[in-house]
């Protein structure tokens, strides 16, 4: 189903910056549902309810699958689901080796991507295919939104779904960037629950491209899947212009037991990190990268970088449990998922202060 024509040609965008508690609630009412979940009585009766599905996706990829869902003003919610208990949907998240932001992924085609124009940006490898996967038909569903005259567009989804929606933000603002969006458009984002989505320099760029209130990831503070994946800094990824590469520069004027010393000192501690960085590449991008090639004909793994340096991206919205809901979550859960699931979300989000 596309989006149908809008009355006049003169309609009123009402999107606005800044977080909305209620706007936030609404996109994780909308994930719980594209998951078949019931969240509780109160929450739903106390909650928005304004948004109706226009479009649902079929499962394609890794058993990826969005919706598009639409509220009375036309503005328009694209929602990446989030992961699904079946190993390849997991495996996806798993198959963590950073590639580079700007480049093409073997699905059966060979499909471009942009999500930075920073060269030094990189991003998750499994997310960056799942979401190709899903491209055309989120490409096709927009151009009719816009050719109907919408144009404020929210991005959301919560876990996985969160980690997509940075990537489909990213892919979005840069097509706007090059003027491949008409300029007036306007995309807001709610990562929910989301785990990092890239390198310091992705992070970076999405966060200047998202600047003065468009984009929020949400986390409860108990919640361990905002932390992952697995995070090495190197000397070697800061920016070029770090003295981590000049040590023999920098020790030039000392005596030579120094620059020994000094040397030794500095390779202790960078050789560990690189050993840890090519695991990293080795496991979560290769071998997971051939064992989704196993499960998907067609897709072909690859371009993983040199590099681990996963960084959080925001701007972070922190949801802080308090003793009431310790009392029924204890910090130790046995249940690893009690503070990732969506109605320890929904709890805390009733409670939020700004």
């Amino acid at each position: 189903m596309a989006c149908a024509a809008l009355p006049t040609l003169s309609f009123s965008q009402v999107l606005r910056p800044g977080f909305d508690i209620a706007e936030y609630t609404e996109c994780l009412r909308i994930s719980s549902a594209m998951d078949g979940l019931r969240v509780d009585e109160h929450f739903l009766a106390s909650s928005p309810t304004a948004f109706q599905r226009v479009y649902a996706s079929p499962e394609v990829g890794f058993d990826n699958a969005w919706e598009l869902w639409e509220r009375p003003d036309h503005t328009i919610a694209i929602m990446l689901r989030a992961t699904v208990t079946t190993m390849t949907s997991w495996m996806s998240n798993f198959n963590a080796g950073l590639v580079k932001a700007t480049g093409t992924v073997n699905i059966g085609k060979e499909v471009r991507y942009s999500f930075s124009d920073d060269t030094l940006a990189m991003v998750h490898g499994g997310w960056t295919a799942g979401l190709m996967y899903m491209i055309d038909d989120i490409n096709a569903k927009l151009d009719s939104c816009l050719k109907a005259g919408r144009r404020d567009f929210l991005v959301a989804g919560h876990s996985q779904g969160g980690g997509l929606s940075y990537l489909m933000t990213a892919y979005l603002r840069t097509k706007l960037e090059h003027g491949q969006l008409p300029s007036d458009v306007r995309i807001k984002t709610y990562c929910s629950a989301a785990p990092k989505p890239g390198n310091y320099a992705f992070a970076l760029s999405y966060e200047y491209m998202t600047r003065g209130g468009w984009s929020f990831t949400v986390v409860n503070a108990d919640d361990w899947v905002p932390e992952t994946p697995l995070s090495v800094q190197r000397p070697s990824d800061f920016n070029p212009t770090n003295p981590f590469d000049r040590v023999d520069e920098l020790l030039g004027s000392t005596n030579a037991s120094t620059r020994i010393k000094v040397k030794f000192l500095f390779n202790k501690l960078r050789k560990p990190t690189e050993k840890s960085v090519k695991n990293i590449d080795k496991y979560l991008g290769a071998k997971i990268g051939e064992m989704l090639e196993e499960s998907r004909s067609g897709f072909a793994s690859g371009g993983y970088q040199d590099c681990a340096n996963y960084a959080r991206t925001g701007p972070f919205v922190i949801f802080w449990p308090d003793s009431d809901y310790h009392s029924r979550r204890p910090k130790k859960a046995d249940d690893m998922f009690a503070h990732h699931s969506y109605s320890a979300y929904e709890e805390l989000a009733k409670k939020y202060q700004p």
